[in-house]
């Protein structure tokens, strides 16, 4: 995927949270639309200051990938791993969404699940950070 299409991704998935968002708070639940729609814009910052700062790496020349990111032994878990906690976050979202209605409160233990990953992804990126 080239930089354009993984940048209309992203705002793909920040658009859709922004409509989850607009109806948690039509339907009544303004504290967690409210948080949401700040979080969204907070995201949306960010990611416009990064896309900026690497089209500019990218008009010099310059791969901002090169050593930093993308290893040889880390590449496949490093997708594998985002692949997993993205899913993750998503089901743990939906679930605090339509959870109460649902009656089944998986979602805590799907949280610490996803904490679990998080901090071994961690563990492996210092390992191969220091290995390689």
């Amino acid at each position: 995927m080239n930089q354009k299409k993984t940048i209309v991704m992203k705002y793909l998935v920040l658009s859709i949270l922004g409509v989850i968002a607009i109806l948690q708070i039509a339907s009544g639940k303004n504290d967690f639309g409210v948080g949401l729609l700040a979080g969204l814009i907070i995201a949306g910052t960010a990611l416009g200051i990064k896309n900026r700062r690497l089209g500019k790496m990218l008009e010099k020349g310059m791969n901002p990938y090169d050593e930093r990111v993308w290893m040889i032994a880390g590449k496949a878990s490093y997708a594998s791993m985002r692949i997993f906690a993205i899913t993750c976050a998503l089901i743990v979202l939906a679930g605090s969404i339509w959870g109460p209605a649902v009656q089944v409160n998986p979602y805590d233990l799907l949280g610490i699940c996803l904490s679990v990953l998080i901090l071994l992804y961690v563990i492996c990126y210092y390992y191969y950070n220091r290995k390689m």
